[in-house]
């Protein structure tokens, strides 16, 4: 929605030094009261600091930290600012938004001091802290009150807070999201992303960017520097004026003053709880010590760090609270000496508390399944399967008849009539693979109202591919989402959007781009359930698709899903069939952990084949033997799965029986199936489009010669002949078409490894 936005930004940052605090009481910004807590809160968290500093200088503490020490009146003056409904986002230096949360949500001294006991716990990887020790001081979070966490990379969690926004809207919850960041992070991709997702997305998206410029990211000044060898990271002086970009209020307020810092933040709040979207806040402040322990400062003069910290906002409060007879010295003091008893405290419970038993170092990667539950969805899923074998059967067969006897590839695609012959003799319609997707969408969304879906072009556009075609036109703008190109956002909004309990599909039109927004996938959806101790879950899906057949090139034909095999905490599904699809797809957006659906652009309009109509899911889990056979395992996915069947029909004619068994899931791998085919075969192919190092192929039969049967006997023990890996070729893929298509296997190539081993 349209909105007044003031492009000009105050020379001089808000504060209220020329104020009378008692006229600020009377005005409704704070009570005495507050005024107290706010006192206390910041000196706890100084408290904390200086502790940690000097735990960390006697070597009691491991690791890395990032000291607020300075900054205290950002944090609490941000969230006194807020209700216990509202959330946050956290940063590296973020001891002081763990802190000011907690003590908001802490009713009791008792609460109050568990909290405290809880941070110092985690920062000295204690299995008594907020994340049993796993998170540290980088990743500290309590998402059970607000907290979604920090992170260690440098505005990672902007897109994670503005997902968390979007959730709340689409709940309808009024909640607002409180976005921590540092100067340095206004000049990453993400910072500049998600301002533009925030103000745009359903009119503007509930949440404050909260922007702590401490002057130097880590050495480099912001703008202004006082040492004349340092450079400069941005051109303009103030990161507020960068919210004229995005057609949101910018404002600067000095963040050594916890009052004005409440004010501008409580007004920030109110606008965006009205439904007028973002703010963008900065608040100018300094940290009392380096980047980090082994930072030596030289990029500052010490005639600069002596004049902010007279500056101090604890001293500064302290003073104007005594000065104005709002309370005694002996009040303030005793409000001092209770927060550093507190901290004190918290120090000793951190020391006694145990460490973490190293036997549960695995614990929490994953949300744990309903073992019942899928072990019924299999059963089912196998009973359908044999329901739907022979039609597919069919299909290829029909697909064969049609193509000349010398082709060198030939996919289960027929014609309109003959699909529905097929159709009429088997009871299920035969579509693309691309419908597929888009029932598997349609139901799901119908089914549970958390399920949305955001991305390019996946509105009215349909999706590149058509991936999404006439959802839109079902569920409205608020449940299917056209993005900006923006990959790292969309993948960061679905963090967020997920773990505040809903559940969404963001769409990457092409795997390639996923690089792009490889930050907001591995450090955020994978990692955060584990680094958080268990206690989120990110239930997003990123469908993408990749693979060659199209003439792309380079960018936008890779295989890439070794590299995401690589992560723990997320799953990879890559279907074959129009049914595996929609049975997986419907499995993947159920599920309780991050999935990344991939998809083959060849496959969308190539292939065809029998779809149910009944409800039905394939859990994710569970290969299925494509074609039966004895003499050769062939372990093949997605577009590669189609050539295997047709090298098997080749082979068949040599006198060489080929199982081929498409795992369609190939993290959790179901290596009972795989290894029951080699323990009958005794030889073992795989065939993947992606490259040769590092890859899926060779991943995959290292989990089978590991794989142990109830006899003894290993995977290894099953091997009459050395296994092949096919793999794409070592190069980047190549545009033009015969050179597209010698760079991932052929039919020719699997019919030949095969034979090498079958003599």
């Amino acid at each position: 929605m349209a909105v007044d936005i003031h492009l000009e930004i105050p020379k001089e940052p808000v504060s209220t030094s020329r104020e009378r605090i008692q006229d600020l009481i009377n005005q409704g910004l704070v009570t005495k009261d507050e005024l107290l807590d706010m006192l206390r809160s910041m000196q706890e968290i100084r408290a904390f600091e200086e502790t940690v500093y000097n735990l960390y200088r006697e070597g009691k503490i491991k690791g890395a930290s990032h000291l607020s020490a300075g900054q205290e009146a950002v944090p609490v003056g941000a969230i006194a600012a807020i209700t216990e409904k509202d959330l946050i986002s956290s940063t590296h230096r973020g001891h002081g938004h763990c802190g000011a949360i907690g003590n908001l949500h802490a009713k009791t001294e008792e609460q109050r001091q568990e909290h405290w006991n809880r941070m110092m716990a985690e920062l000295m990887g204690k299995v008594t802290g907020y994340c049993k020790g796993r998170g540290g001081s980088m990743h500290i979070a309590d998402v059970e009150h607000g907290n979604l966490g920090a992170t260690g990379i440098v505005g990672g969690n902007i897109p994670v807070a503005t997902g968390a926004a979007l959730a709340e809207t689409l709940k309808g919850t009024g909640a607002v999201v409180l976005c921590f960041f540092g100067d340095g992070a206004a000049n990453t991709g993400a910072f500049h992303e998600s301002l533009n997702m925030g103000s745009t997305l359903l009119g503007g998206l509930p949440v404050v960017y909260i922007c702590e410029n401490n002057m130097y990211g880590m050495s480099v000044p912001f703008h202004h520097k006082s040492v004349e060898l340092a450079g400069r990271a941005s051109n303009i002086e103030h990161v507020a004026q960068r919210a004229a970009a995005y057609g949101i209020p910018g404002v600067i307020v000095d963040g050594m003053d916890v009052l004005a810092v409440k004010r501008v933040v409580k007004e920030a709040v109110e606008r965006a709880r009205r439904g007028l979207g973002p703010t963008l806040i900065e608040a100018k402040c300094y940290r009392w010590y380096g980047h980090s322990f082994s930072d030596q400062r030289a990029y500052r003069t010490r005639e600069e760090e002596r004049q902010w910290r007279e500056r101090c906002p604890i001293e500064t409060l302290k003073r104007r609270l005594v000065e104005e007879g709002i309370f005694s010295q002996d009040e303030v003091d005793a409000v001092i000496q209770k927060a550093n008893a507190t901290i004190e405290e918290a120090t000793r419970f951190g020391f006694e508390s145990p460490y973490p038993d190293p036997a549960r170092v695995l614990d929490d990667v994953y949300a744990p399944r309903d073992e019942a539950a899928w072990q019924q969805q299999k059963k089912e899923e196998e009973q359908l399967r044999a329901r739907v074998r022979p039609a597919e059967q069919a299909v290829l067969e029909a697909a064969f008849a049609e193509a000349p006897p010398d082709a060198k590839l030939v996919l289960p695609r027929v014609d309109r009539e003959t699909a529905k012959e097929i159709e009429k003799r088997f009871g299920m319609p035969v579509i693309p693979y691309v419908q597929a997707i888009v029932e598997a969408q349609r139901e799901e969304m119908r089914r549970d109202e958390r399920v949305f879906i955001m991305g390019e072009d996946v509105g009215i556009y349909g999706g590149a591919y058509a991936a999404t075609r006439g959802l839109i036109e079902e569920f409205g703008p608020r449940r299917v989402i056209d993005t900006a190109i923006s990959e790292a956002a969309v993948a960061g909004a679905a963090v967020g959007a997920a773990m505040r309990g809903t559940r969404p599909i963001a769409e990457i039109m092409y795997i390639d781009f996923a690089t792009i927004a490889s930050d907001q996938i591995v450090h955020n959806m994978c990692h955060n359930r584990y680094m958080f101790g268990g206690k989120t879950k990110v239930p997003a899906v990123i469908r993408t698709e990749g693979g060659v057949g199209r003439s792309f090139a380079a960018t936008h034909s890779e295989s890439l899903e070794a590299w995401f095999l690589h992560i723990p905490g997320i799953y990879i599904v890559m279907p074959s069939t129009p049914y595996d699809a929609k049975g997986l797809l419907k499995a993947a957006i159920r599920e309780e952990n991050p999935v990344m659906f991939i998809e083959h652009k060849a496959l969308y309009s190539g292939v065809m084949g029998p779809v149910p109509t009944e409800e039905y899911v394939i859990p994710l889990g569970v290969a299925d033997v494509k074609r039966p056979g004895t003499d050769v395992t062939i372990v093949a996915y997605s577009r590669m799965l189609h050539f295997a069947m047709h090298a098997a029909r080749i082979l068949e004619r040599d006198g060489i029986s080929a199982e081929v068994v498409d795992p369609r899931t190939l993290h959790p791998l179901d290596l009972e199936t795989l290894c029951n085919s080699l323990r009958k075969t005794g030889r073992l192919i795989t065939v993947s489009e992606g490259y040769p190092r590092c890859g899926v192929g060779p991943e995959i039969v290292r989990q089978m010669m590991e794989y142990r049967f109830a006899d003894g006997w290993t995977g290894f023990d099953c091997l009459d002949a050395p296994p092949i890996c096919l793999s794409g070729k070592d190069c980047p893929i190549p545009m033009s078409p015969p050179l597209e298509e010698v760079a991932v296997p052929t039919v020719a190539e699997i019919v030949n490894a095969a034979r090498s081993i079958c003599g």
